[in-house]
C-alpha cells in the first residue's frame, strides 16, 4: 500500500508515507452510529424494536453512562435513524444538534 500512497502523493515532504488517517474516538463513534442505523433500515426495524436490540447490550450502556452520563451509542444511533426517515445520512447535521434536546429526546425514551 505504500508504494500506492506514494503514487497518490500521500507523503511528507521527505517523501515518508503518512499515516492512513489519524484515530479520533469521537469520529469513529459516529461513523459506527451511522453503520448502524443504516443496517437497522436495512432489515426493516422500527424505533421500538432498534431501541430494544439497544437495550440487550448493558455492558456498552454502563460504559457509555460512566464516560457520557448517558447512553452516547443510543442516542447517536437514534438520531442518525432518524435522519435516515428524511433521507439525510451525513453526520454533519446531527453534530450540530447532538446538544439538542431533539436529539437527547431518543435518550429519554
Amino acid at each position: 500500500m505504500a508504494d500506492f500512497a506514494l503514487d497518490m502523493g500521500y507523503a511528507d515532504k521527505k517523501g515518508k508515507v503518512l499515516p492512513p488517517f489519524v484515530f479520533d474516538a469521537n469520529d469513529r463513534a459516529h461513523r459506527m452510529a451511522r453503520l448502524d442505523a443504516l443496517f437497522f433500515q436495512l432489515y426493516g426495524l422500527d424505533e421500538a424494536e432498534l431501541k430494544y436490540v439497544l437495550s440487550t447490550f448493558p455492558i456498552v450502556r454502563e460504559k457509555d453512562e460512566k464516560q457520557f452520563g448517558s447512553y452516547r451509542t443510543e442516542t447517536l444511533i437514534l438520531g442518525y435513524f432518524a435522519r435516515l426517515k428524511t433521507g439525510v445520512l451525513s453526520h454533519e447535521n446531527l453534530l450540530k444538534n447532538l446538544e439538542s434536546d431533539e436529539c437527547h429526546e431518543y435518550a429519554r425514551h
